[in-house]
This record gives structure tokens, C-alpha cells and sequence, in this order.
């Protein structure tokens, strides 16, 4: 779920940064491996912004149908530790979790234990405009439901911090959700909302945990072997910091602000690292998560009522058809077909994209929720490379 240390982050682009910070009272770095030329511009990136302390660190994977093209960290894991971060580095993935909850949602109805036609009334009856909300309009934004998480910043960050059960989540959703911001399948508005009630749906099917669910259904599946639903209380192997940029104090970056990993739910508290991010979208767009009617279902851009694609505005303030599918950006760059998506939460900031006719796929993990605009330079120079032939 795309949070922010003061706010919601909804929409932010996970941009990708840093190598080794060298500071006073530290040791010089020792000597970089030499970088192909390929991949020239996007080391040259990484390392200014984590020179310049736009970020603190970044891990960066690109892959060609699961196998590596360049893999690298940048910059530091751990600023107080001065521990770096590398391609085992693990960090919070926001709402690229939101595909994995789409997938999960998928198998339970290839396997006839749902239907996306269901309304939400047969798993919470007792939800707020329960019997007008069907699972796939929820599945693509398209459902009328808002966010939790438009609240003012200082309530979000007091809800956010407070640890809860299913029964408690939902029942803190519900005074956002009286009303519908619009009637279903008339507009398209992100909602995280939807996607943490789509967790509990998977809960109310299987009889287990979300967390249980995934990684019995999912990450042990695919053999992610670093990706798991996320709890703060956990000792993670690899576990990066999270920070917020701070120009006001010597180091440029606070600790960001705790948040209870309970409270985003199915719209954003899966942990990964670049890696399995890669072999995630391998798997999954090749063909080995779901059978082909499901997959190609979830990679359809949405539809409104009226047989039109909805539309929004773009980074320029004009008016652009917009391409989801269920818990994916589905576009192009530079002619190449893309699936995509980012993430932002407390401290993280992610961002996977996927160009299908060549099977590259590139992913940014970067453990900071505040970066500068200048941090999108690194996405640039990983498209460019990546669609390099």
C-alpha cells in the first residue's frame, strides 16, 4: 500500500538509487567491479544519488525470463550500522504486493472456490455496501470503494502504528466506506481499501492467514525464498532500514516512522528483496502461476460499465486513458509492451517493470519513502538499458 511517512503515497513511482556513501571517519571504499558498458548509465545514476544522499541505498536486479543480467546494491541497508545493501538485502515492497493478492484471488477461482462475479456480501455481509462491491471490480480499481487511508497525516500515522486482527481491520475501513465514491464500474479510483479486503476474502476461502495462504499458495510455489508476508516482530536475515529524507540533519535522513505491518494488509505488506522480484514476474507472465484464461484475465485493462477504458490524469495534468489490469499497470515504453507497477510505504520505496516481448524485467527496491524527484533518473536509465537490443 503506497504510505507515507506523513502521508499516503498513493501513485508513488518507486525510483532506484546508491552505491557506497564515503563519509568522513569512514573507510574508503574499496575499488568497484568494473560495470558493462550496457549497464554504465545506471551505475553511474545509483551512485550519484546516493553520493548527493538522495537515498540511502538501493538494490537493483535485472533479469531475462529469470536469468540475471545485472544485479547490484548500492549505498547502505543500515546508515547506523553502515551495513550495505546488496542484492540479499530485504525491504518492504508496498503495493507491488497488490499482484500477489490478484494472483492468489485467481487460483481460488480457477479452483471454483470463488467467483470474481461474487459480490463481498458472501464473505462480509456486513460491510458497508457489501452487496454492491463484485471481487473484480475490486480487483481493478473500479469498485467505488476509496482509501482507509485518506485520513489527515497525523491520524494516519497514530492508525498505522497500532498492530490488528482481521476483525479489527476491517472494522477500522468501515467509516470510509459508508458512502461509494462513485457507482461501481463508472471510474477508476486506486483503492487500497479494496485490496485488504481481498486479502480477507482469501482468508475467509482458505481458512488461513493471509500470511499462510501466500506462502503456501504462492512464494513457496514459485520458490521465493525471501518474500513473505511481513511482521516488524520478525528477525529477517538481510532486513534493510527503513528512512525518510531529512536535509536538515547531518546524515539526510531520519528513521521512518513505524508501521504496524498488519495495517496494510493485502494492499501492501509482502517483504522481498529485487531478486525474487525478477523471478516473480518470470514465473507469473511466464505462464507458471496461473493457467492461461486467468493469466490473460489479470493482464486485460479494465473496462468501465459503458464498454470504455477509464481515464486520469497524467504526470503533465492531462487527461490519459488509463491500462490496469488486476494489481498491474499494463502499457508500453518505447514500443515494448509493459507490465508494471511500484510501491511506497513507511521507509520503502519499489518499483517492477516488465517488457513481455523481450522477457526483461527489471526491479528497484530503495529504503527510503521521501525520495527526490531526481531518483526517477534511475528508472530512466533502467529503461533505456533494458530495452537496449
Amino acid at each position: 500500500m503506497d504510505l507515507d511517512r506523513r502521508a499516503s503515497l498513493a501513485g508513488l513511482l518507486s525510483l532506484a538509487a546508491t552505491p557506497a556513501l564515503a563519509k568522513a571517519g569512514h573507510a574508503a571504499k574499496a575499488p568497484a567491479p568494473k560495470v558493462p558498458a550496457r549497464w554504465a548509465e545506471v551505475d553511474a545514476v545509483a551512485r550519484k544519488l546516493v553520493e548527493d544522499r538522495a537515498i540511502p541505498g538501493v538494490s537493483i536486479c535485472v533479469a531475462r525470463r529469470g536469468t540475471p543480467l545485472f544485479v547490484r546494491g548500492y549505498g547502505w541497508a543500515n546508515l547506523e550500522t553502515r551495513t550495505p545493501m546488496d542484492r540479499a538485502s530485504v525491504c518492504r515492497i508496498g503495493s507491488i504486493t497488490k499482484q500477489f493478492t490478484a494472483a492468489a484471488v485467481l487460483l481460488l477461482a480457477n479452483e471454483g472456490k470463488l467467483s470474481l462475479d461474487d459480490n463481498l456480501s458472501v464473505y462480509l455481509p456486513d460491510f458497508p455496501n457489501a452487496q454492491r462491491l463484485s471481487l473484480r471490480r475490486m480487483l481493478s480499481h473500479t469498485s467505488g470503494l476509496g482509501n482507509y487511508t485518506a485520513v489527515n497525516p497525523k491520524q494516519f500515522l497514530q492508525a498505522s502504528r497500532t498492530d490488528r486482527d482481521t476483525a479489527e481491520l476491517v472494522a477500522a475501513m468501515k467509516p470510509t466506506s459508508e458512502t461509494l465514491a462513485y457507482e461501481p464500474g463508472t471510474d477508476w479510483r486506486y483503492s487500497n481499501t479494496a485490496y485488504v479486503l481481498l486479502g480477507v476474502v482469501i482468508e475467509k476461502v482458505t481458512g488461513l492467514s493471509y500470511a499462510k495462504a501466500m506462502e503456501g499458495r504462492i512464494f513457496s510455489q514459485v520458490g521465493l525464498c525471501h518474500t513473505a508476508v511481513d511482521d516488524a516482530a520478525t528477525v529477517v536475515p538481510g532486513r534493510a532500514s527503513g528512512y525518510s529524507n531529512d536535509r536538515k540533519v547531518e546524515s539526510g535522513f531520519d528513521n521512518a516512522s513505524y508501521i504496524a505491518m498488519s495495517y496494510p494488509g493485502g494492499a501492501g505488506n509482502i517483504r522481498s528483496t529485487a531478486d525474487d522480484l525478477c523471478d516473480w514476474h518470470a514465473a507469473l507472465l511466464g505462464g507458471h502461476v496461473l493457467p492461461p484464461a486467468a493469466l490473460k484475465e489479470m493482464l486485460t485493462p479494465v473496462r468501465l460499465n459503458d464498454g470504455k477504458l477509464p481515464t486520469g490524469l497524467d504526470g503533465k495534468g492531462e487527461r490519459v486513458e488509463l491500462r490496469y489490469g488486476f494489481g498491474v499497470e499494463l502499457d508500453a515504453f518505447d514500443g515494448h509492451p509493459r507490465v508494471a507497477h511500484s510501491g511506497g510505504i513507511q521507509g520503502f520505496g519499489s518499483r517492477i517493470e516488465t517488457y513481455a516481448d523481450l522477457g526483461i524485467t527489471w526491479a528497484t527496491l530503495i529504503n527510503t519513502d521521501s525520495a527526490p524527484k531526481e531518483a526517477g533518473d534511475l528508472a530512466q536509465a533502467l529503461r533505456k538499458a533494458a530495452t537496449t537490443t
